[in-house]
This record gives structure tokens, C-alpha cells and sequence, in this order.
């Protein structure tokens, strides 16, 4: 070996030097640099950094669309799609976000109106505490504290910092966290760059309050301002850590604390020890109702005062509605939930393309033009065109692509005309509800999923409204009709004129009523043959209650004719299926996935993933074809509780193994391995396990559709 070593070493070494091989062996290692090398040493090149993950997948914002009608779409309309997705939901953005401001209006109001007087200063011993219950939906608490965080921030003479139980896992991590977000001096993330220090040259730890000290002395601050979202969340003792230090810290660092909680002020005292309360001195405040702001987000996405292109159906909006109930989450998931709903709908209909108003000008594709002959209710539309023996209109809207053309515009647009009278009509209903007294009003959501499944035009609570407005005295019958008066498709101004010379004319003697009203009806006793029997009977109308019955009858009348006009059913109009989106599979899968489901499906039919023939469950029983995994899972299921190895692997050799009259054979090796791998597979899937009672066993976990 030494004699090896000796002849590549003088191969390798250059003249002039000279080295003594000589001795034992030692094991050496040869470095032969490339032609590439012998220039100077250059530094490796550093890996490229991604700021966003689209970056990291390659795909560019403006081309996130994909051509449809199966690969032929022109780019122009993709870019119109996305163009269109982005233009409606900045409408909508815009619109969800004053509710959210509205919504946060008062609570914002008296917190920052409470942090602006309170002097840490003046309470001895103790942290003023502002409480903020928010409910269930805790996260919404975000867009409080974001929105009083910018208010406090005009100031300039407080520090706002946020806290969340991930960041503060213990006293010295919070507290690293509360001076780096106090100073703001450390954008580079180096915790030891950049530390304040004394005038001797000392340094402090980064998790030393006085560097926050130094920090609102040279920046004339006057307190700090510590916001603990998800206040439950947080250790108890932590909690009482930080108020402890804090509070010594006091006559230097004056500090307020604001903790947001989603019970109750005594399951927080139960949270924290009785010393940690004796120190914090506070003020509860009470934010909206998280039912009450889904409520009015839903009636921002779903407005009859705003005309937008596109409209969530009633079965999406179930869906969405009932999730969040469900598993109570905040307002931030509806939000994007419907967001999701509006890109599904541009990313993956052709057609709507539509509802960018710059295609109204130019021509579309040929595939476009038969995309939307092939709508269900464009053909509905041209076999009533065909009843009404207009056929020549009926042949030119299926054979010319350019009458198509100037006829989809204006039948889209007469079809969202409609439908933004539909939620016109709603909105009168949910007024006129509101108005009853003795009568809870629907939900808007509630309304507007039954209104756009049409199951209203023709229902009991439409009757039962119409009869409590017959009911109505004249005060509450003038407030009714000023509010729904605002809609311009009821006609009403004339019958207000004639309600209000009415009420003017009793000269303050009360109401007037009218004939359908109870106080108006008496009953009366009769005993014939010994057996009592009850009548109605209506006592005598004044002349102004006479007339006030006949103006009830006409407003009745007319509310009647304008719910039968405009309680349709959306479905009914041409071409809703481009401005109306009520897929629920695309969010369901989404927001609400089955995995367990979606793993038992494919492990079950294997062919509707694979898409293959050797998988094709025509044959109705395994085959040795499908892959090794669906085999033995099929034998699993067949299983009980505890399975015998042996007898699985005998079962699983039947079916793969050779079979009669076929050449190819399989050997009993590689079977072998295919059951193994599909055994390690069931078990990473969890469904199978080693059985403690006898080694050669497995025991069974999961069962399918349990």
C-alpha cells in the first residue's frame, strides 16, 4: 500500500520540493482542482431570497389566471378576467371596511378617549386596566387595536405595544419583545445591535427595561401602552411576572395595560392569582356583538344600495353563514371566505369576461359565443323564443355570433337590473318587519338567502306581515311608509300625502285604526240549548277610522302588487349563471376540507384519481393491476378488529401473485415487497398499528365512514 501512496505522491508533488514517504502508511486524501478553480477563490454565490410566496412558485401576479375554454382563451381576456376580479373586489373591500369602521366606532371611541386621561401617575401601587370583552370571535379584536393604535399614534407622546401569547412564552422573551417594539431601533433584527447605553460606555441585556427607559426619555414619552390580545391564552403566571416587574417599574416606565377577553370579567379573576388583581385597577368595555357585525358585513356584501356586477347565491351564503356559527370564527374568515367565492368565480367561468364593461366594444372569441349558447338558461330563453313563434330572432341569436353579441349586454344588464330590484324588494320587506312591534324582525341574512331561493313570494311570514300591516295604527303605519319610501320602485309619495292630511286633521286625539284592527272587535256570548257559543262582533267605525281602513287597503294593495313583481326567482333570468355564483364544493373543499374522506375515497376508488384502465372498477373485484395499497385496504375493510399477518399476506398474495393462464409471473419477492410498502403506507395513514396482545396481529383503528 505504501508503495501506491509513494508513486501518486511524485506524480502529484512539483519540482524543487522534495517529501519523505518513507515510514508507516498513513491514509492521505488527493485534491485535483478543475480548470475552472485555478483562478482566485471567489465567494459561493448566496441563494436568491423571496419576499413573496408567488415568487417562490414562479407564477407572476398579473398571469395568477389561467387560459380556459380548454387552453384557447387569448391572454387580453384573461388579463379582462382578473382586471374585472380586482375592480369588484376593491368595490367591495371598500364597502366591508367602513362597516368594520362603524362597527368599531364606539368601542374605539371610549377606549382611546379612556387612554388619553388616564395618568398612570396618579394610582398608587396599581396598572390602570382597560377590559375589552369582544365575545367568541377574539381575532377581531385585530382592527380595534390597529384602529386605536393609530389614533394614540397621532399623538406621539404614547407607545402602543401588542402582545400575543406565541410572542411572550416566558418573562424574558416578552420582555425582549416590548423593548424592541417600544424603541423601534432594531429593523435588521439583531437583538444586540444597536442597544442604547449609559454615558460610562455600559451595555444593557436586551431584555433590560432601561433601555426602554433611555428610550422614552430622549423621546419625551410620557407612558406605554401594553395591549394583551387573547388574554386567556396567556400563563397565569406570566401574567402576574409582568405585572409584577412592571409595577416596580412604575415611577419610571408609567404603564397602562389593555386585555382583551372573550368570557367574562370573573372567569379572568379566576385566571389570575388574587395578588395580580389587587394590583391592576380597571375598566370594562363591551365591543358589538360578533352575530350582530357578521350581520351587517353580510348586508355590506349583499346591499341593495350598491349596484355591483357580481352576487353571492343563497346556497353559498348558507354555507359561509353556517360555518361561522358553527365554528365561531371571526369576521376576518367570512371576509375571506367571500373573497375566495369571487376569485373562484373570474378564475374559473370563461364567461366572466362579461362583466368587465370594456368587452361591450369589441367581439369576443368564437369558443365565447358558444360557451354561452350552451348555458341552460339561454336555451330556456330561446325555446320561449321559439313558443312565442319568434323564430327568425330565436335562429339569428343561435347562428350569428355579432346578434349574440349585441344582445348578451343588454340581457345582462336588464338581468342584474332585476336582480338588484329582487334585493330592493327585500330590503321594503325587512323595513316593513322591522316596523312590527309584536313581531321579531328576520335576519337580513335570513331574508336574502330565502329571497334569492325565491321560497318567499308565496310564504306564510310574507302573509303574516301583510296582515300585521293591515293591523297597524295610522303613527307607526306614516313611520312604516317614510322608511321603505326611499325605494324608487314603490310609488307611495301620494298615499304618505294622504296619510299625513289624515293624522292632521284628528288634532292630536290618538291614532286612528282601522277596521282590521282587534280593539275594533268584541265577542259575544250565546247559550242555545244549554251549549255556549262565541261570536265576533266589530263595534261601529268613526268616519275618519272608515277612511283610515280604506288608505290601509290601498297601501296593503299596492305592497302586494310590488312583492309579486319583484320577489322572483333569480334562476328565472337569462344568463344568472355570469352574474351569479353558487358553487358551494369550490369553498366547502376549501375552508371546510374532509381529509379523511378524501383519503378513504381515493384508497376505495383509486380510478377516479388515477384516471387509468388497469384501475377501472368495472370489473367489480380486486385485481392485480390496482395499485398494492388499494389491495390491502380493501382486505383491511373486509378484516376485524385484530388481523392476522400471515392470513393478510396470504389473501394479498392470491391477488397479486401469478394467476392462472398468464405468463407473466410475479415473483413471491417482489410481492413481498409490495405488501410491505402498503403496510408501512396504511400505518403512516393510521390506520393500523402493532397489537400489544399477540405480536403476529395488527389491531384495526380506523373503520371507513366512522
Amino acid at each position: 500500500m505504501s508503495t501506491n501512496i509513494r508513486e501518486d505522491a511524485e506524480q502529484l508533488v512539483g519540482n524543487g520540493e522534495h517529501h519523505d514517504l518513507t515510514g508507516e502508511a498513513q491514509a492521505c486524501f488527493v485534491y485535483t482542482p478543475t480548470k475552472e478553480s485555478d483562478g482566485p477563490r471567489r465567494r459561493p454565490k448566496k441563494k436568491r431570497k423571496f419576499s413573496h410566496p408567488s415568487e417562490v412558485l414562479g407564477i407572476r401576479d398579473e398571469n395568477c389566471f389561467v387560459p380556459l375554454l380548454n387552453g384557447s382563451e387569448q391572454s387580453e381576456y384573461v388579463d379582462d378576467r382578473l382586471e374585472a376580479f380586482e375592480a369588484t373586489w376593491v368595490e367591495q373591500k371598500r364597502l366591508i371596511e367602513a362597516v368594520l369602521d362603524e362597527i368599531n366606532a364606539s368601542t374605539v371611541d371610549n377606549v382611546t378617549r379612556f387612554l388619553a386621561s388616564v395618568d398612570p401617575n396618579e394610582y398608587r401601587n396599581q396598572i390602570p386596566t382597560c377590559i375589552i370583552r369582544t365575545g367568541p370571535a377574539v381575532t377581531a379584536s385585530g382592527s380595534v387595536f390597529g384602529l386605536v393604535a393609530g389614533r394614540m399614534a397621532a399623538d406621539g407622546k404614547e407607545l402602543m405595544i401588542n402582545l400575543t401569547p406565541s410572542q411572550c412564552p416566558n418573562l424574558k422573551t416578552a420582555l425582549k419583545h416590548i423593548i424592541r417594539q417600544g424603541t423601534s431601533q432594531n429593523p435588521t433584527g439583531d437583538e444586540d445591535a444597536d442597544m442604547p447605553t449609559t454615558r460610562q460606555g455600559t451595555r444593557y441585556l436586551n431584555y433590560d427595561l432601561e433601555i426602554l427607559y433611555e428610550h422614552m426619555r430622549q423621546h419625551s414619552v410620557k407612558k406605554i401602552i401594553l395591549a394583551f390580545q387573547n388574554t386567556e391564552a396567556f400563563d397565569r403566571n406570566l401574567l402576574a411576572e409582568l405585572v409584577d416587574v412592571l409595577r416596580s417599574w412604575s415611577d419610571r416606565i408609567p404603564s397602562v395595560f389593555i386585555l382583551e377577553i372573550a368570557t367574562s370579567i370573573e372567569n379572568l379573576q379566576e385566571k389570575m392569582s388574587q395578588a395580580t388583581m389587587r394590583h391592576l385597577n380597571g375598566v370594562a368595555f363591551e365591543s358589538i356583538d360578533p352575530e350582530q357585525s357578521l350581520e351587517w358585513i353580510f348586508k355590506a356584501v349583499t346591499s341593495p344600495d350598491t349596484r355591483r356586477p357580481l352576487w353571492i347565491g343563497p346556497g353559498l351564503s348558507k354555507l359561509i353563514l353556517d360555518r361561522q356559527l358553527e365554528h365561531i370564527q371571526s369576521a376576518n374568515a367570512f371576509i375571506q371566505a367571500a373573497k375566495y367565492a369571487y376569485m373562484t368565480h373570474f378564475f374559473a367561468n370563461p364567461l366572466s369576461v362579461l362583466l368587465n364593461s370594456k368587452n361591450a366594444l369589441k367581439l369576443l372569441q368564437y369558443e365565447h359565443y358558444e360557451a354561452l349558447r350552451d348555458l341552460s338558461s339561454f336555451r330556456g330563453f330561446v325555446q320561449d323564443l321559439v313558443e312565442k313563434n319568434e323564430l327568425d330572432k330565436a335562429q339569428s341569436l343561435l347562428d350569428d355570433d355579432e346578434t349574440l353579441h349585441k344582445n348578451v349586454f343588454e340581457i345582462l344588464h336588464l338581468g342584474q337590473t332585476c336582480l338588484q330590484d329582487l334585493l330592493g324588494g327585500l330590503d321594503v320587506l325587512h323595513k316593513v318587519q322591522s316596523s312590527i312591534s309584536d313581531k321579531p324582525a328576520m335576519k337580513w341574512s335570513e331574508l336574502y338567502i330565502r329571497g334569492m331561493s325565491a321560497n318567499l313570494a308565496d310564504s306564510t311570514n310574507l302573509r303574516d306581515v301583510l296582515l300585521a300591516v293591515r293591523k297597524m295604527p295610522s303613527d307607526r303605519m306614516e313611520e312604516m311608509l317614510i322608511k321603505i319610501s326611499d325605494n324608487s320602485n314603490l310609488h307611495i309619495s301620494a298615499i304618505i300625502s294622504d296619510l299625513q292630511a289624515m293624522t292632521a286633521s284628528i288634532n292630536g286625539a290618538g291614532p286612528l285604526r282601522s277596521e282590521f284592527d282587534v280593539r275594533h272587535e268584541s265577542l259575544r256570548t250565546t247559550i242555545v240549548a244549554q251549549k255556549v257559543e262565541l261570536s265576533k262582533h266589530k263595534a261601529g267605525l268613526s268616519k275618519q277610522d272608515a277612511a283610515y281602513s280604506q288608505l290601509v287597503s290601498r297601501i296593503n294593495t299596492t305592497l302586494q302588487e310590488f312583492f309579486s313583481k319583484y320577489l322572483i326567482n333569480p334562476k328565472d333570468l337569462v344568463f344568472h349563471e355570469i352574474f351569479l355564483f353558487d358553487l358551494k364544493s369550490p369553498c366547502r373543499d376549501v375552508f371546510t376540507p374532509a381529509p379523511r374522506y378524501a383519503v378513504e375515497r381515493a384508497l376505495s376508488a383509486p380510478h377516479d384519481y388515477l384516471d387509468c384502465d388497469c384501475c377501472d372498477p368495472g370489473a367489480g373485484r380486486l385485481s392485480s393491476s390496482q395499485p398494492a395499497t388499494t389491495i390491502l385496504y380493501q382486505l383491511y375493510l373486509e378484516s376485524g378488529a385484530l388481523i392476522n399477518i400471515g392470513d393478510l399476506w396470504l389473501a394479498f398474495y392470491a391477488i397479486v401473485g401469478p394467476e392462472q393462464g398468464e405468463g407473466d409471473e410475479t415473483s413471491e419477492e417482489q410481492a413481498l415487497a409490495l405488501f410491505y410498502r402498503a403496510l408501512a403506507e396504511l400505518r403512516y395513514l393510521g390506520f393500523i398499528k402493532n397489537s400489544r396482545k399477540k405480536t403476529d396481529h395488527l389491531t384495526k383503528l380506523a373503520w371507513k365512514g366512522l
